[in-house]
């Protein structure tokens, strides 16, 4: 079942010093309007983002587009943030950006996020793809079975990133 897969993905370990020790359960959830100034605040740490994703801009984008974007939220936290949007005239579901608070990095936000995407892009049979913005994210999409599709980039420049795995649900 879909919801024990994100369960799964929702269960980490640390202790103060982000070491392994006490449970924190997070949960992916789709947003709402009334998360636009939480998601705008995650965009801010990240420099290269364009203008439509900040300040009033990205807030009148986040209240009329809430569908597209996916949170990982920690006790009431924004902790990450994604970007999906099918794209039907190529038959696919593209991850368009995934931000991790600073604070949040390396604890699995952005992979739950992941999940969410596989399992969306499964029950729609539709391709995933995703774009690597950094080296890091490009490490986090290789190791959830992406492979590099040669060529293809965004608009920007970053290179696009195929789901190849087999399975229907995620882990």
């Amino acid at each position: 079942m879909p919801h024990r897969a994100l369960e799964k993905a929702g269960r980490i370990f640390l202790d103060e010093n982000g070491e392994g020790a006490a449970e924190v359960t997070f949960k992916i959830r789709k947003a709402s309007t009334e998360d636009a100034e939480a998601i705008i605040e995650v965009f801010d740490h990240v420099p290269f983002l364009k203008d439509c994703y900040r300040g009033e801009a990205g807030i009148s984008l986040v209240e009329n587009n809430p569908h597209i974007f996916w949170l990982a939220d920690l006790d009431g936290r924004v902790a990450s943030v994604m970007i999906v949007q099918r794209k039907y005239d190529f038959g696919r579901l593209e991850i368009s950006l995934i931000v991790t608070k600073p604070e949040f990095r390396r604890r699995d936000y952005a992979r739950g996020l992941i999940y969410k995407a596989k399992w969306i892009a499964a029950e729609s049979k539709l391709d995933l793809v995703a774009y690597a913005e950094n080296d890091i994210s490009r490490d986090l999409f290789i190791s959830e079975q992406f492979s590099l599709v040669p060529g293809v980039q965004s608009a920007e420049g970053h290179p696009m990133y195929k789901f190849s795995g087999t399975q229907n649900e995620p882990r």
